[in-house]
C-alpha cells in the first residue's frame, strides 16, 4: 500500500477479551496508518493494555466512559479519522481478526472500483465464523429474501447491497456525502441502515472474496432444519429487543427498499416463532421481542432502559 494513502482503523471495544484484542491489534497495526480504539466503559482500563503491547504504537484510546452504543463509538472513531487527514476509515469489532493481507486486499478492490467511477460506498471482507469455520458469502436482496453470493477466491469484487460494519473499508469522502453511522439505534441494524443510505446516494457496496477475517457472530451458533439445513446465531434476550425494534424503525424509513423490508419482516417472523419456542432463554427472548416490536411502534430510540 502506498505510504502516502492513511487509513485509520476503528475498533470499538466493550468489555473485551483481552487475549483476542491483543491479537487482533497485533495483526492489525502493520496494516493501517493508525488504529483508534473506542472503548464503550469497560471495565478495565484499555489504556493501560494497550500501553503494555508490543509493537502497537500506532494504537491510540479514547474512552467514552460509559456504553453509548456502537454506533456512537464508531462516529468517535470516524472523527478522528477525519482530523487526522485519513482517505479511509476500516471499522473493527473487538473480535474479529484481520488476515496479514486484509487491509491491502480491500484497499486493492477500493482503489480499483474507484479508479473506474465506481461511486464507492464500502469494500467488505470475507469472513469465516470463528466457531464452526464457515465462509461468508456477500448479501443481496431479492423476491424471495436474503441471498448469499458466495466468496470465490480470485475473483472480481462481487456486488452486494450490504456488508458488515466490522472489516468494512469506508472512504471518508463517502461518509461525508452520506452522514455518519445512525448512532440513535444503538447496536443492530446500524450498518444495514448505513448501507442503504448510501445505496439511495448512488454509492454502491462490494465484498472481496480474498480479503479474509475471522469474526464471531451470536453467543453460540447451532444448525437447524426448515427447509433446508441453516446455521442459526443464538444471542442473550437483550439483543433481540434491539433487533426487533430496529427492524420496525428501519420499515418506516423511506429509503429502506421494498425487498428488505418484506424479507426482514419474514426473517423476523421466523425468529419470533423459532427462538420463542425453542430457546433455551424462550421467555425472556419472547419478551424482548414483543418489547421491541412496541417500542419500535412508538418510536423509541437509544439504549435499552
Amino acid at each position: 500500500m502506498s505510504c502516502s494513502v492513511r487509513i485509520v482503523a476503528v475498533v470499538v471495544t466493550y468489555h473485551p477479551e483481552l487475549a483476542d484484542l491483543a491479537r487482533q491489534l497485533e495483526a492489525l497495526s502493520p496494516q493501517v496508518s493508525e488504529i483508534v480504539i473506542v472503548d464503550n466503559g469497560s471495565a478495565i482500563s484499555i489504556e493501560g493494555f494497550v500501553a503494555s503491547l508490543r509493537d502497537c504504537g500506532n494504537v491510540s484510546v479514547q474512552s467514552l466512559n460509559s456504553n453509548l452504543g456502537i454506533g456512537y463509538a464508531q462516529n468517535v472513531g470516524i472523527a478522528h479519522a477525519m482530523i487526522v487527514g485519513a482517505q479511509y476509515v476500516a471499522i473493527f469489532d473487538q473480535d474479529s481478526l484481520p488476515a496479514a493481507d486484509m487491509v491491502q486486499k480491500l484497499y486493492d478492490a477500493a482503489s480499483g472500483l474507484q479508479s473506474r467511477g465506481v461511486q464507492l460506498a464500502a469494500v467488505g471482507p470475507a469472513y469465516k465464523d470463528t466457531s464452526n469455520g464457515t465462509l461468508s458469502g456477500f448479501v443481496r436482496v431479492g423476491l424471495f429474501g436474503f441471498s448469499r453470493m458466495p466468496a470465490i477466491a480470485g475473483s472480481a469484487p462481487i456486488e452486494a447491497d450490504f456488508v458488515i460494519s466490522s472489516g468494512s473499508l469506508i472512504p471518508l469522502e463517502t461518509i461525508k456525502v452520506v452522514g455518519d453511522v445512525d448512532a440513535s439505534l444503538f447496536i443492530d441494524h446500524v450498518d444495514t441502515e448505513w448501507c442503504f443510505r448510501a445505496k439511495s446516494h448512488g454509492y454502491r457496496l462490494f465484498g472481496v472474496s480474498d480479503a479474509l477475517m475471522m469474526h464471531s457472530l451470536g453467543d453460540r451458533r447451532g444448525r437447524i432444519w426448515f427447509l433446508r439445513w441453516r446455521t442459526v446465531p443464538y444471542h442473550s434476550p437483550f439483543r433481540y429487543y434491539y433487533m426487533f425494534r430496529n427492524s420496525v424503525i428501519l420499515l418506516r424509513r423511506p429509503y429502506m427498499p421494498y425487498l428488505w423490508k418484506v424479507a426482514d419482516i419474514g426473517r423476523c417472523a421466523r425468529a419470533l416463532v423459532y427462538f420463542g419456542l425453542f430457546s433455551s432463554s424462550r421467555a425472556a427472548s419472547t419478551k424482548m421481542m414483543l418489547k421491541g416490536v412496541a417500542d419500535g411502534l412508538r418510536g423509541i430510540t437509544g439504549k435499552l432502559q
